[in-house]
């Protein structure tokens, strides 16, 4: 399906928004990168997000939907970083 892409200010908030949302686990990440610890962090949860967003993201690409696409695969790569970040630390 094609790209759906809209000018109206709630699609451009919309677009704004999925970036923002996109990159909310990556301070976490980058916090258990440089101190090589993740303590107290739960391997369930960025499993459960690294899932819920791979289902936003077919459901994105069969929709035609970007903003939502783009949000789901930058949360599929900061949760498969914690993830493995959980397992190594």
């Amino acid at each position: 399906m094609a790209v759906i892409l809209h000018s109206h200010l709630i699609d451009k908030l919309a677009f704004f928004n999925s970036f923002l949302s996109g990159v909310a686990l990556y301070p976490q990440a980058w916090a258990v990168i440089k101190s090589g610890s993740a303590a107290g962090m739960s391997l369930a949860t960025f499993l459960i997000i690294m899932f819920n967003s791979v289902v936003w993201l077919l459901y994105s690409m069969h929709r035609g939907l970007l903003s939502l696409g783009i949000a789901s695969i930058l949360n599929i790569i900061a949760s498969g970083i914690l993830s493995i970040s959980v397992l190594i630390f």
